[in-house]
């Protein structure tokens, strides 16, 4: 497993790659939730195996094809569920500058009015982290982001026992 310096370097490797949904591939096309998943598989944290198993990878390798309004028709804690597998919940709260949250922890959202989860971000240095959204991978302030600021938010740390997750 990769120190926290070095995961945050592994996610900054992401930056500039394109929104494409479903995509997989650093600089081609990652989204959020991709972004999140192959950051794991770089930093040690889990396997395309464990992902595949887990259900978030078809058996293929590739990512399910999930429409853009998908949180909006589930009753899933998709990404919820997904990342209590990989990292221990270490805060629930709102998104705003005062969050203890470290480099390399994992934070999931809901935005745009969603009752479920539905988007996700490494962090780099609390607020600042790195999500994908339309425009690409991007690093932003995260308390700051119209998309995420103010809004409730749960941090993972990927580098904690897994097991004590949830």
């Amino acid at each position: 497993m990769k120190t926290r310096s070095e995961s945050v370097a592994i996610a900054r490797t992401w930056l500039r790659t394109p929104y494409v949904l479903g995509g997989r591939m650093k600089a081609a096309g990652c989204d959020c939730a991709t972004l999140l998943a192959e950051y794991l598989i770089e930093i040690g944290a889990t396997t395309e195996a464990e992902l595949i198993a887990c259900g978030f990878y078809q058996e293929d390798g590739a990512a399910h094809s999930f429409s853009p309004d998908w949180f909006c028709h589930t009753k899933t804690e998709h990404y919820l569920r997904g990342l209590m597998l990989f990292g221990k919940l270490v805060a629930e709260t709102v998104c705003r500058p005062g969050v203890i949250a470290q480099p390399g922890d994992l934070v999931l959202f809901r935005v745009v009015g969603s009752k479920r989860y539905n988007h996700g971000a490494i962090v780099t240095s609390w607020p600042r982290g790195i999500h994908a959204q339309h425009d690409g991978v991007r690093e932003v302030n995260l308390a700051q982001h119209r998309l995420t600021a103010h809004r409730a938010m749960e941090v993972f740390d990927p580098f904690a026992d897994r097991n004590v997750a949830l």
